[in-house]
């Protein structure tokens, strides 16, 4: 069984001795490789369908391991609150993880850590969490499979925070500049500024290009850059 940087990444975030819920799970390697290495005690394998569900069972039986429990349902629905203390939902779109935490009020809850790992809408997910009472209290990036992703965890404290420019396009990916955070940070620049020169000149988008610019001017004073490539 082969663990990316990614799930190693995700792994990594998870405190040692947690009962963690893999929302999603696929083929369960997350799952297998918390318990295999003991950073599980144990491991909730959960999906919404019937074909991951296989995959994640023929996993865990040809890894020999104990402790996980595979668990058909949607979302955090698959869980009951207090089943597990630490939640994983990775490789989904960021707006697709704001609604599951949405549908699962309970976990509005201070005991709980959530690991996020958004493939897509990272800057909705961010808001979202801002906007909702979690406060994301570390997040990296990681490259794998020739794309660089960002994992976050979560912590809910009941207060809404300010999601400022910068923060909503990078997060705190700035506290730990490392080469993939770099990278990450560096190509979406490129993206802003490109999306800043489509509206530059359109009335309607005035507020938004100003915002765009903001977020410019922090990423360049974060990553020292000089001549705006």
């Amino acid at each position: 069984m082969s663990v990316d940087n990614r799930l190693k990444k995700i792994a990594g975030m998870i405190r040692v001795g947690s009962t963690v819920a893999d929302i999603g799970t696929d083929h369960a390697y997350l799952p297998v490789f918390l318990v295999r290495n003991k950073i599980a005690v144990r491991a909730f394998a959960c999906d919404v369908s019937d074909g991951p569900l296989d995959n994640a069972r023929a996993t865990v039986e040809n890894a020999g391991v104990d402790n996980i429990i595979i668990r058909k349902g949607d979302g955090l629905a698959a869980v009951a609150p207090s089943e597990a203390d630490t939640f994983v939902i990775a490789g989904m779109g960021g707006d697709l993880i704001a609604r599951i935490l949405e549908a699962a009020l309970w976990v509005k809850d201070a005991r709980y850590e959530l690991i996020l790992q958004p493939m897509t809408a990272v800057e909705d997910l961010r808001e979202y969490l801002c906007n909702n009472g979690f406060q994301i209290v570390m997040e990296r990036a990681v490259k794998a499979q020739g794309r660089v992703y960002t994992v976050m965890k979560a912590v809910y404290t009941g207060e809404k925070l300010l999601c400022d420019p910068l923060f909503y396009f990078v997060g705190k990916l700035g506290e730990n500049l490392e080469s993939d955070e770099l990278e990450y940070i560096t190509r979406k620049r490129r993206i802003i500024a490109k999306l800043a020169d489509d509206i530059k000149s359109i009335e309607s988008k005035k507020e938004k290009y100003a915002v765009l610019c903001e977020a410019l001017l922090g990423i360049d004073r974060l990553i020292g850059n000089k001549d705006g490539n």
